[in-house]
């Protein structure tokens, strides 16, 4: 650990005209995007950063994440994410979220897990993060069911289809893990998504989508929740799958 890593992150953003919907809504994918921004940002202090991992042969990827909106911010707004480490479960990291308003409203809580992989075998990695120096907030908790696998029934409807291109991907290669939340999302027909305000969502990311990839995304619109998943074509393998729930 380095001197200047602290035991929570906080990091203010504003929010910028091409990063709201056609109501002056932040989009949740712009937001999802701020809280993983602040995740590296917070670990880049530190001996898990990206590039340590990355002279070590390994990289962090984000295996689930669940967010939950108290209220939209909206454009012009300025607002801050705030994050911290909890610790290890199992093979996991986790890492939980709070997003305020310049005026202390709480508008959105969060919490993630992350796994630490082989680069060229993208095998899973044992890391300790409790044990190391990094300052962990084990009893902070931003929500606090645990994070489990999202079991989803077979979904009956077929959304879109994408060709993954370079503006999808991230410093790994692989397609951002915002992404898939922006493509869930424009599946939507736009007058829902004018009248009903996303209340959460929840995602498990399950393999990589590339360059040149293609993927289909599927939904089921249910009472419960709306469930969803995104597969490549070109073999079948399920990418990401995901519950958005709505008011």
């Amino acid at each position: 650990m380095t001197e200047t890593t602290a035991p929570l992150l906080k990091r203010h953003f504003h929010l910028r005209s091409h990063e709201v919907d056609r109501k002056g809504r932040a989009k949740p994918d712009v937001l999802f995007c701020f809280m993983l921004d602040s995740a590296w940002a917070h670990a880049n202090n530190s001996r898990f950063s990206y590039d340590t991992l990355k002279a070590e042969g390994q990289l962090w990827v984000l295996s689930r994440f669940r967010a939950v909106f108290h209220k939209l911010p909206m454009w012009d707004d300025e607002i801050i994410v705030e994050t911290w480490s909890k610790g290890t479960e199992r093979m996991f990291g986790l890492r939980d979220f709070f997003i305020w308003s310049d005026k202390d409203e709480k508008l959105a809580s969060a919490t993630s897990a992350w796994l630490v992989i082989d680069r060229k075998t993208s095998r899973i990695q044992r890391i300790d993060l409790v044990n190391s120096d990094f300052p962990h907030q084990l009893n902070k908790n931003a929500l606090t069911e645990k994070l489990e696998k999202l079991e989803i029934a077979q979904t009956t409807s077929t959304g879109s289809e994408y060709d993954v291109r370079y503006s999808d991907l991230d410093v790994n290669g692989h397609v951002n893990s915002s992404r898939y939340l922006e493509w869930i999302l424009d599946s939507y027909p736009a007058d829902i998504l004018d009248s009903r305000n996303l209340k959460s969502f929840e995602m498990n990311f399950l393999a990589e989508a590339l360059l040149g990839d293609r993927i289909r995304t599927a939904s089921d619109l249910q009472t419960g929740g709306d469930y969803h998943e995104i597969k490549r074509t070109g073999d079948g393998t399920e990418v990401c799958r995901a519950i958005t729930r709505w008011e």
